[in-house]
């Protein structure tokens, strides 16, 4: 009987190789991901800046803390 073994794990080289290779796409992709992510925050508060106060009451919110109330609900400003 014969044994035989075969590994799906590629070479570590070639792993370590196409991560470097794929890192500044990785960082083109991050940094289009935080442009499109501070647009939409932006413009968050620009609806919510020319809301009535009665609509910002019942959303929770202050027209004075407006944008560090929103601030502190986005995933923008949090530490990773």
């Amino acid at each position: 009987m014969a044994y035989s073994y075969h590994s799906n794990v590629p070479a570590p080289m070639f792993g370590s190789i196409a991560r470097f290779a794929l890192a500044p796409l990785r960082a083109i992709d991050g940094f289009f991901q935080s442009v499109a992510a501070a647009n939409r925050f932006a413009h968050d508060v620009e609806i919510l800046s020319i809301a009535s106060d009665a609509k910002l009451a019942k959303m929770g919110l202050k027209r004075e803390t407006l944008i560090a109330d929103l601030a502190a609900r986005s995933d923008l400003f949090r530490a990773s």
